[in-house]
């Protein structure tokens, strides 16, 4: 992910960008690639005065970088969870009003299906929701083909791994279509024979303020995937959409139609079709590797890249002043 947004970032050219990144073979990597200053001591990366932080460390890491940032008052992004320590959490959501903008990632706002869910639901096209069923399988072991998947924090819960932080991105989303969830029970398990430190297979039932219910599930054991699942019944219709497609089935049970919405239905088509093609222009000449996720392959002319790239524009955009990163354009 810090290569991903180190990509976004010197792309997006909003103004000096430097790095700092303990492991010296990785920051001298980043220095060639990139072309940027970076250091390996933290000390040395405040000493430049930045205004921004940008925080790409593994989750249990975010707590001190942030409290860093917060103490400067500087814009902070960071991936989710945010903060790792929930009374940290608990101590910046009940300060005064923060000077700066607090960036915290909602990736999936920005993939066009998300939105043609999102609006529907908003526009009642299947009534009330009543029944959500949500699952994403990944195999952990794709995720950095270039290294052993057994090395890096996706493999240690306690680093915030185990694929514990992939559940927040999807719960956000889901929370973004269905509103705040009441209830939770949940069933983490180790069913595999992979080699990592925490659950690989995570089930949830949850109960939505407004009357909803639903299955999330998520596991980092299936190979051969084609990722997400979506199907959402209301008392008027349903939503499906597999991520190995084009387009979202809606069903209309009021009318007797079934409609196909394709990526360009979504009402921000156009900043995701631009953004799209700027990251092919940005693939065509990286050299490296920043992962991947399985199913994610490109549809429509869409890649999936293009939400971490609208993302960070959009942050950028909010410590410019010009956007709202709690709305703006994907309010």
């Amino acid at each position: 992910m810090g290569r991903r947004r180190l990509r976004d970032l010197t792309a997006l050219e909003p103004g000096s960008v430097i790095l700092h990144e303990p492991r010296k073979d990785r920051s001298q990597e980043a220095v060639s690639e990139f072309d940027i200053p970076a250091y390996t001591r933290f000390e040395g990366a405040l000493e430049e005065r930045p205004d921004v932080m940008v925080i790409s460390t593994p989750p249990a890491f975010h707590d001190d970088y942030v409290q860093e940032a917060v103490k400067r008052e500087l814009h902070v992004f960071a991936e989710v969870p945010f903060v790792y320590d929930p009374r940290l959490l608990a101590t910046l959501a009940s300060g005064t009003e923060y000077p700066s903008v607090i960036g915290i990632s909602h990736t999936m706002r920005y993939y066009p299906p998300f939105r043609i869910i999102r609006d529907a639901i908003v526009a009642g096209r299947i009534g009330k929701p009543l029944y959500l069923e949500f699952s994403l399988e990944n195999y952990l072991p794709d995720w950095h083909p270039y290294e052993d998947y057994r090395s890096f924090y996706a493999s240690d819960v306690t680093l915030g791994g185990a694929g514990m932080d992939m559940l927040l991105h999807e719960l956000a989303a889901i929370q973004w279509w269905l509103g705040p969830v009441e209830s939770v029970y949940a069933r983490f398990s180790k069913l595999s024979s992979l080699e990592i430190e925490g659950p690989d297979s995570h089930d949830m039932l949850l109960t939505f303020e407004a009357g909803a219910d639903g299955i999330f599930h998520h596991a980092v054991i299936e190979q051969g995937t084609v990722g997400r699942h979506v199907r959402l019944a209301g008392e008027t219709g349903t939503i499906e959409w597999h991520q190995n497609q084009a387009e979202v089935r809606l069903s209309e049970g009021t009318t007797g139609i079934t409609s196909y919405l394709p990526f360009s239905q979504a009402a921000d088509w156009h900043e995701a079709l631009e953004a799209s093609r700027r990251f092919t222009s940005l693939a065509a000449s990286e050299e490296s590797q920043v992962g991947s996720i399985a199913g994610a392959e490109d549809l429509s002319n869409y890649s999936y890249e293009a939400n971490y790239l609208r993302e960070m524009q959009h942050f950028l955009e909010a410590v410019r002043g010009s956007a709202d990163y709690s709305g703006g354009t994907v309010a």
